[in-house]
């Protein structure tokens, strides 16, 4: 707070100059110049802004122990038509090397009948076909398929649940919307396909294989 400074008048009185009857001249007195006041207080800095890092968005992995899902439309996060190296990656990162592989000329009685590759772990395979009839055509995965009378290996499941070892009846009474079909060989072999494209193939009332994909007979 600035303060205001009064000048201050001296007004001496000289006893002796009252005696003589002559008066000294009086000096007014100055005002002293007040300093500058400086204001104690300091400049408040522009607030610099707090950056956030932000973290990169995980790419999405396969859970360790997760169960590996076969599907209507493929396996696991890859649908029929997926290139075959992707695929044989996340089988082998699963169920380790195939015991079994196989390639060749899917049905030789069939001039458009694609380059085919089966690979197995047991009784589950699956197969890769490629574009035409050359072993050099870039191959994707077409199909899988599994024996009925074994227990599928870990970690490995069924979509939606879908139980192996029921018969064709059970089946049927189980999935009445599901669709019987004859395959036309003269002894009774059919397939039954599920409403989510899974089917199941065999003879009589008992299926031996379940599978989804590709599906043919070479005759």
């Amino acid at each position: 707070m600035r303060r205001r400074i009064l000048p201050v008048l001296l007004a001496p009185l000289l006893a002796g100059l009252a005696a003589c009857g002559t008066s000294a001249p009086v000096t007014p007195a100055t005002s002293p110049v007040p300093s500058p006041t400086l204001s104690s207080a300091a400049p408040t800095p522009s607030a610099t802004p707090t950056l956030t890092p932000t973290s990169p968005t995980p790419t999405p992995t396969q859970d360790e122990g997760a169960a590996l899902v076969l599907r209507g439309d493929g396996l696991g996060a890859y649908s029929f038509g997926a290139k075959q190296a992707d695929v044989t990656a996340l089988l082998e990162d699963q169920l380790g090397e195939p015991e079994e592989s196989a390639q060749g000329v899917g049905c030789e009685l069939d001039d458009n009948s694609p380059w085919t590759q089966t690979v197995s772990w047991g009784t589950f395979w699956v197969e890769y076909h490629g574009k035409n009839s050359s072993k050099k055509s870039p191959r994707t995965l077409a199909a899988w398929g599994a024996n009925t009378d074994a227990e599928l290996p870990e970690p490995l499941v069924l979509a939606d649940g879908v139980p192996l070892g029921l018969t064709f009846s059970q089946l049927k009474a189980k999935y009445p919307k599901g669709k019987t079909v004859d395959l036309g060989l003269g002894d009774g072999s059919k397939r039954f396909i599920l409403p989510n494209k899974i089917f199941f193939v065999g003879s009589g009332n008992q299926p031996d294989r379940v599978q989804a994909g590709a599906f043919g007979i070479c005759e």
